[in-house]
């Protein structure tokens, strides 16, 4: 599948997993995709977790209970090491977005689904319970899991504005 067929075909996949397992040399490769991200200043501040096993993504999904994490095979959790920024430049959300937005594109063109999973995080009791189980101190933050599996059935995109709706040429075309 070349890239702009994986940008077509990805979507967020917020329906159930099916059991088959994710082989680890896929998600290896999903994960190679998101650390050759663009990062502000090179601080390469993003730090992967690979949950390999149902067993270690469903520690995340008795934190916080989504059907994502409940019957995913597999995911990949998203930090960002606050200590790893250069003054006065912080480029952690930019540097995480790239990477989450090349891991989703690497599954969906190896024929896995995914989606971009985050708020269930914002709060602090799940963010500090999630940060525990993934072994990591209150130096990182869990921005985002990619939960990656096949999907149980169909799976269904959400519609997208048209092209025209949302692109100007030369200034904004507030319609």
């Amino acid at each position: 599948m070349n890239y702009f067929e994986a940008v077509e075909k990805r979507y967020s996949h917020k329906e159930r997993f099916s059991p088959d397992p994710v082989p680890q040399s896929v998600l290896e490769q999903i994960a190679k995709a998101g650390l050759l991200a663009p990062t502000g200043n090179n601080t390469q501040c993003v730090k992967l977790v690979i949950l390999r096993t149902r067993d270690e993504v469903q520690k995340l999904g008795d934190i916080v209970k989504t059907s994502a994490l409940t019957t995913a095979p597999a995911a990949i959790a998203v930090l960002t090491d606050s200590e790893g920024h250069r003054a006065p430049y912080n480029f952690e959300m930019e540097d995480y977005s790239a990477s989450a937005t090349q891991m989703l594109l690497a599954a969906t063109a190896m024929g896995y689904v995914s989606l971009w999973l985050d708020s269930p995080f914002f709060d602090e009791a799940s963010q500090a319970a999630a940060l525990e189980v993934l072994g990591a101190s209150d130096r990182y933050h869990l921005r985002v899991v990619l939960p990656v599996g096949l999907p149980e059935g169909k799976g269904s995109r959400r519609p997208k504005l048209s092209f025209d709706e949302r692109v100007s040429y030369g200034k904004l075309d507030e319609k």
